[in-house]
């Protein structure tokens, strides 16, 4: 049977993509650590990685063994933290996956204080629009907005996410006011590709959720630039609150059809339920629950539906 030690150095290499990263990172030397990748490799009776002057690339055989691998290194620093987390601050790499867009503006602005409060916990944030499996990637959290499939994770709503209509006061000027959703497919509509590439919106009215029509030919994968085309006087956005309460707020973007707003989503914190909550990963989501507040500070100021100054 394979030792813990060599799975240990094995797991230590993939993660590292080097032997004498994976060295550095257990104490021991390159060829300590070479040699018990080469043992566990024979017992196993198959070859883990490929082996280039350049890089490490693991096999297919490697990839099975390394998620075994993964899962042991889990349940082990799960245990050290439950043992110590009676008496020890919260510490190590908290690994967090987030939006790109949410990401830089909502969860990199709260990593601040929450270092200074609890220096012995080193920040490994990645942004990406893409859902990263918590397990495979081996990530503490995810930020997520929306709805989620069902799986075995645990969730925490953190905020919702509102909807809204908006354009540059330019842009109404130069086009006019719509005053009914039928009216959006005479517009110059700014659509979100993680949305749909398609030319419906999907509103809510008296009778529930509903799909119109928009005009347009503006399509962009990202939210910064979805956001500037709006700031721009591109065309009228269908866009989260989060992403431009500050612009509503200064009167840089005007809300529309506020009657017909979609249905608000959540914003949540999502991380593995297999084994005992770290307790970085606890506080980080308790950090960011009362940093974003009941009624979200992006939120303030912005009522959908209120009367507003023109």
């Amino acid at each position: 049977m394979p030792s813990v030690n060599e799975m240990v150095a094995f797991a230590r290499v993939v993660e590292a993509q080097s032997f004498s990263g994976a060295a550095e990172r257990l104490g021991t030397s390159k060829s300590s650590v070479s040699a018990q990748v080469r043992r566990l490799e024979s017992r196993l009776g198959v070859r883990l990685l490929h082996r280039t002057t350049r890089r490490l690339a693991l096999t297919e055989a490697g990839a099975a063994c390394y998620r075994h691998c993964a899962r042991l290194l889990d349940e082990a620093e799960a245990a050290e933290q439950a043992a110590g987390a009676f008496h020890a601050e919260p510490r190590g790499t908290l690994r967090i996956s987030a939006p790109d867009t949410f990401g830089w503006m909502h969860v990199a602005p709260a990593l601040g204080d929450f270092t200074a409060r609890y220096p012995g916990i080193a920040i490994d944030l990645s942004l990406t629009s893409k859902h990263v499996d918590l397990i495979e990637e081996r990530f503490d959290l995810a930020i997520r907005i929306g709805a989620l499939p069902d799986s075995s994770h645990v969730v925490r709503r953190l905020a919702q996410s509102r909807l809204v209509i908006c354009a540059a006061p330019e842009y109404l000027k130069r086009r006019g006011t719509p005053r009914d959703p039928g009216a959006l497919a005479a517009h110059d509509c700014l659509r979100f590709a993680p949305l749909g590439r398609g030319t419906l919106w999907q509103l809510r009215g008296p009778g529930g959720p509903f799909r119109v029509p928009i005009g347009g030919g503006f399509v962009t994968n990202s939210g910064e630039v979805l956001r500037a085309a709006a700031l721009g006087g591109l065309g009228l956005g269908l866009m989260p609150v989060w992403m431009v309460g500050d612009a509503l707020r200064q009167g840089a973007l005007v809300p529309v059809l506020e009657r017909w707003a979609p249905q608000p989503v959540p914003i949540q914190a999502v991380y593995p339920g297999n084994r005992l909550t770290a307790s970085k990963v606890r506080v980080f989501v308790d950090h960011l629950a009362r940093r974003f507040g009941a009624t979200p500070y992006w939120e303030r100021g912005f009522e959908l539906g209120a009367p507003r100054r023109r």
